[in-house]
């Protein structure tokens, strides 16, 4: 896992080329890549704006260097006006899709770029065409293993080892269920999320 979720999150602050001290917002913050954006963004200087669906979940994610965190709800973008001012927002991260693209949207500023790169939602991107339009938002999809991000997986997962060492990144555990209890996990992951399967035989 190290060499994906964490992987995944640097190259996603990497997405845009933008100054210390810049907002990103991100949806999804709760897990493994949107931890990682957090950890990334921190050591670049960056500020993140989390959209999460949990209360429980702020305290936390706080205390891993999230700089905003808040509840996902049709008044996002006003708290994050409040707080922030007219600074600018120009890159947003998309793990969910669906219905949730549009929160990202009301937060991003003119000429921001959009980058997909899940569908936790299980929904397609149907971002509001108006929206796109109004504020010259340019949107495209991610996927780790484009041949353009390839030489950067090296020193990203180096460097995540390090967060990860020094304490700066923490991920997520799942729980690990055999093969043969298949049904067993899917239960625990259509109500509760992530899963790890272990196909090694058992030893005696």
């Amino acid at each position: 896992m190290l060499s994906i979720n964490p992987v995944t999150g640097g190259l996603l602050v990497e997405s845009r080329d933008l100054p210390a001290g810049s907002w990103v917002v991100q949806n999804a913050a709760n897990s493994g890549v949107g931890r990682s954006v957090i950890a990334f963004a921190k050591e670049r200087g960056l500020r993140t704006i989390n959209i999460v669906r949990r209360e429980e979940l702020v305290t936390d994610l706080e205390e891993l260097g999230a700089d905003i965190v808040l509840i996902g709800s049709p008044d996002v973008a006003a708290r994050v006006r409040a707080i922030i001012g007219n600074s600018p927002v120009l890159l947003g991260l998309d793990g969910v899709s669906g219905k949730a693209t549009s929160l990202l949207l009301d937060v991003l500023t003119e000429g921001a770029l959009l980058v997909i790169y899940g569908y936790m939602s299980g929904e397609p991107f149907t971002p509001d065409r108006n929206v796109l339009k109004a504020k010259n938002i340019t949107t495209t999809e991610f996927w780790m293993y484009q041949d353009e991000y390839l030489p950067r997986h090296p020193a990203l997962g180096a460097e995540s080892a390090r967060l990860v060492a020094e304490g700066k990144l923490t991920l997520p555990s799942a729980p690990i269920y055999k093969a043969k209890d298949f049904a067993e996990a899917l239960a625990y992951l259509r109500k509760n999320g992530k899963v790890l399967l272990n196909f090694n035989p058992d030893r005696g």
